[in-house]
């Protein structure tokens, strides 16, 4: 029974000698983690979709995503699917934080469409009346100034955070 004993032992602390770490640290947002597996599967992703992407781009959205779910958090917003029953998707959180705290606050004037009219028309626009194209220039513009705003506010964001990237002691 002894002799069992101090086998099981010996066993136990040579495994243990042995073990790889399973899992690793990327990045620290706050009280939040990044793990090796999650920004793996990310890169992975973001590879097949653009094989231009960066590792240090993949995890600073990834950062940049754990701040805006963070943010919709503290103002308990939730996303809601088709059924009308709350979604646990991180994405649909973040989209309905940025609709409602960002971009609702967008408004794009009508003398603004007709400036940019005015400047696109012998090119983008040629031939055609400004009541034929307003809806598409309204919504191209508050798209440029909804990325400008985000940028804006992920900065600030990024500006109280705790933010420790580890991306190097990984590799």
């Amino acid at each position: 029974m002894v002799v069992f004993l101090l086998v099981t032992i010996h066993l136990s602390i040579a495994a243990t000698a042995y073990a790889e770490a399973l899992e690793r640290i990327v990045a620290i947002v706050n009280d939040d983690l990044i793990l090796l597996s999650e920004f793996q599967e990310a890169l992975k992703s973001a590879k097949e979709a653009d094989s231009a992407a960066s590792p240090e781009g993949i995890l600073n959205d990834m950062i940049d995503d754990l701040l805006l779910l963070n943010e919709a958090r503290k103002f308990r917003i939730s996303a809601f699917d088709k059924s009308g029953k709350t979604a646990s998707d991180n994405e649909a959180v973040i989209h309905e934080y940025i609709d409602r705290r960002i971009k609702a606050l967008i408004h794009i004037s009508y003398e603004d469409i007709e400036r940019y009219y005015q400047m696109n028309r012998d090119g983008l626009y040629r031939d055609r009346e400004i009541n034929d194209v307003r809806d598409a220039i309204e919504e191209q513009l508050a798209e440029a100034e909804l990325e400008t705003k985000l940028r804006e506010h992920i900065e600030e964001l990024r500006k109280t955070a705790y933010i420790r990237i580890k991306l190097n002691e990984v590799n």
